[in-house]
């Protein structure tokens, strides 16, 4: 009897003692990302100016993980609130300047000296210049880090269909919002993020690569991008109308998308084409050189 009780409490003793090691362990490698990652907002805490409005000082033992940065908190309990919702709390863009990217699609980082609160959003600009540009017309920028348009980049890799997500689920990623439609796509995001971006965007590669000129049965592409003046900015002309100075859409990843017949079709997105708006374009490609695709478009939207 002495024997088997001995055992048993052996055999409880080793569990507890691996379930305190894995503990351990899980503790270890978040100091570990907190110590190594880059301190997000000057080390000031994302509660106390996202829920209080007021810049208070963290305290570096009491840190948080989130998204490539280790954010400080004067207190457990609000470290428990940002853990429970860092969407909720982080910068905007990851501290970028959201103007920077809607404008010239470059990643520059902000400063907590230039920020400015909108719909308990935090945004944070390199200088004066782009808070004011920003707060001219903040609604403008709403959708700016809003990544695939608010489809589920999950729903497009895994099956190759256009799913609105939810607001209710967003998942952060490099700074962009991913939305779903439930939490279990979410889920799967989490837990390969760089798994299913990497495959949209190797899906819109290649389906720029296929898609052949001058062919009604052509693939059709959807692109996002910001607009700008096809002759002014990248010297080059629409096919169709060589007159005209055409309307571009360059994408984040330096493509240039030159839509066809854009002064006839879409007149007020031409006119105002010189703004960097946000733009999604469908079409059928009608000719592709280096990085520069010729599209005839069945729809164009504004996103902002």
């Amino acid at each position: 009897m002495t024997t088997r009780r001995t055992a048993v409490f052996t055999t409880i003793t080793c569990a507890v003692l691996m379930s305190l090691g894995s503990i351990d362990s899980a503790i270890g490698q978040e100091m570990s990302k907190v110590t190594q990652s880059p301190v997000g907002l000057d080390g000031y805490c994302a509660v106390c100016v996202t829920k209080m409005k007021k810049w208070e000082k963290g305290n570096p033992a009491i840190a948080s993980h989130f998204d490539g940065k280790a954010y400080y908190f004067p207190a457990a309990e609000v470290k428990a609130k940002f853990d429970a919702s860092p969407e909720s709390f982080v910068p905007v863009l990851n501290g970028d300047c959201i103007v920077c990217y809607a404008k010239m699609g470059k990643r520059v980082p902000g400063s907590v000296q230039f920020s400015s609160l909108y719909q308990n959003r935090l945004y944070l600009f390199p200088s004066d210049k782009e808070r004011k540009m920003f707060e001219a017309t903040p609604d403008a920028f709403l959708k700016t880090d809003l990544a695939l348009n608010g489809e589920c980049v999950v729903c497009l890799a895994k099956m190759g269909k256009h799913v609105p997500g939810s607001a209710q689920h967003t998942v952060i990623h490099d700074g962009l919002r991913y939305q779903f439609p439930s939490a279990k796509e979410a889920d799967m995001f989490r837990q390969s993020p760089a798994q299913f971006v990497g495959a949209v965007a190797t899906m819109g590669k290649t389906g720029m690569k296929q898609t052949k000129p001058s062919s009604a049965a052509a693939k059709a592409v959807r692109l996002v991008g910001r607009t700008g003046c096809a002759a002014c900015e990248f010297g080059i002309k629409p096919l169709g109308s060589p007159d005209e100075l055409g309307l571009a859409i360059e994408t984040n990843d330096g493509k240039v998308i030159v839509v066809e017949e854009a002064h006839k079709l879409y007149p007020k997105q031409y006119k105002d084409r010189f703004e960097g708006n946000e733009i999604a374009v469908e079409g059928h490609v009608v000719k592709t050189q280096g990085n520069v695709t010729w599209l005839k478009p069945t729809t164009l939207t504004s996103i902002n």
